[in-house]
């Protein structure tokens, strides 16, 4: 579904030729589109610092910025679909344990609840996303949870809408950050060996990221990398670039 009221529930939609991804940075959002044109992986055609605050009454902001693109024949075309990052800073999360016995079509409103009550507000006034671990018991189901506030959903929906695109969906830019460094061709060795304009990424590996992952020093020095990796001025390219590949997940 779209992400009017809630957080997307790992939106799944169909491979196009382009997708965009718009990521928060210091100073302004990063926009990043990514492009197959027939070639096995995808490549960056934009990567572009966007100066200034996502305010639809700011006429000098990234709003405008991204209606330039569009009206003056630059690289939007259309109605763009634009998927964009949140900091974890404005998200809470959790892990909530729902028995089997329930259906699964009752476990959405207990996770809404939960997710309300972390960010002390009415199940009606957040944005949620969630997704069952793999390693659930056959008793008790482990739910991964993530959620905002949903009045920043829609600030972001009504600029996206003003600036001439669509929202496809929003999520945190942690987990972006993380798509990215699993289907970036090199690994995030690439950050530093590669150009930007030379990245690549193999959208193949999406198949294979939802597969349980066992805890091992490894997984947790990986971590490490991508964290440091987020800090560096390539970083906000990196998030925007997975936000771009959830087109294809």
């Amino acid at each position: 579904m779209q992400l009017a009221s809630r957080l997307q529930k790992w939106w799944r939609s169909r491979s196009g030729p382009q997708a965009w991804g718009l990521a928060p940075t210091s100073g302004g959002w990063f926009l990043t589109g990514l492009s197959r044109q027939g070639a096995p992986h995808l490549r960056l055609h934009t990567f572009q610092h966007l100066a200034g605050v996502l305010d639809e009454q700011d006429p000098s902001g990234v709003v405008q910025a991204l209606q330039q693109h569009a009206i003056s024949g630059g690289v939007l075309q259309g109605r763009p679909r634009l998927n964009m990052g949140l900091p974890m800073d404005q998200m809470v999360s959790g892990v909530l344990a729902i028995s089997a016995t329930l259906e699964p079509s009752d476990w959405e409103a207990d996770v809404q609840v939960e997710a309300a009550r972390a960010l002390g507000l009415g199940p009606q006034e957040i944005c949620f996303d969630w997704q069952v671990a793999p390693l659930s018991d056959g008793e008790v189901t482990q739910v991964h949870w993530v959620a905002c506030r949903q009045d920043a959903v829609h600030v972001f929906k009504r600029c996206v809408q003003r600036a001439g695109g669509q929202l496809a969906s929003v999520e945190p830019v942690q987990h972006a950050a993380q798509r990215a460094a699993s289907c970036l061709v090199g690994g995030l060795d690439a950050l530093i060996t590669c150009p930007v304009q030379d990245w690549q990424f193999d959208v193949s590996v999406l198949n294979d990221m939802a597969a349980p992952q066992e805890a091992s020093v490894h997984s947790a020095l990986q971590d490490r990398a991508l964290q440091d990796a987020m800090q560096t001025p390539v970083g906000p390219c990196l998030v925007s670039a997975g936000l771009a590949l959830k087109a294809w997940a």
